[in-house]
């Protein structure tokens, strides 16, 4: 019989507010915000403590990363459908009749080409892997972002580490 350990961390500090806009879709182009709840799943062999991964350590590390984006405005950086012009005090957007214009300090450019749950959940992977120090974790099988924007939608993106 195969067995896998998992663990979870969720609520607490693990989420953010932000505010965010769709091109082409629709309502969403209009800004808007939503309350982002992140959660993380690790499966992977205990050490010899009968640990994965310290839950203490983890939750600094997905708090950490959430807070990074707490109430920002979440710009696509590879957005092909609107011209986007960063400076060192603004944030200019400008798609059909549309302009936006940010304090750049308010903004957080996110290497995606939307800001949606899928994308958004697939840049926070990749940021806490960025934290983790992998040297400690060798016995990580896999990892897993949940993001939701509601009470009843999640997005997941998954990354197989071994």
């Amino acid at each position: 019989m195969r067995q896998e350990t998992r663990i979870r961390v969720y609520g607490g500090k693990n989420g953010f507010a932000a505010s965010h806009f769709l091109v082409g879709m629709g309502k969403c182009e209009r800004l808007h915000g939503h309350n982002y709840s992140v959660t993380v799943e690790i499966c992977g062999e205990p050490d010899g403590n009968g640990v994965i991964i310290d839950f203490h350590d983890l939750n600094l590390v997905v708090s950490k990363v959430c807070q990074s984006l707490d109430h920002r405005v979440l710009i696509a950086k590879d957005e092909k459908r609107y011209k986007l012009r960063a400076g060192e005090s603004e944030v200019e957007v400008v798609f059909g009749k549309k302009r936006f214009l940010f304090p750049a300090a308010d903004c957080v450019i996110v290497p995606v080409n939307a800001t949606t749950v899928e994308k958004i959940s697939c840049y926070l992977l990749g940021e806490i892997l960025k934290e983790l120090d992998k040297g400690s974790y060798a016995g990580l099988r896999w990892i897993e972002v949940g993001v939701s924007e509601g009470s009843a939608q999640m997005a997941l993106c998954r990354s197989e580490l071994v």
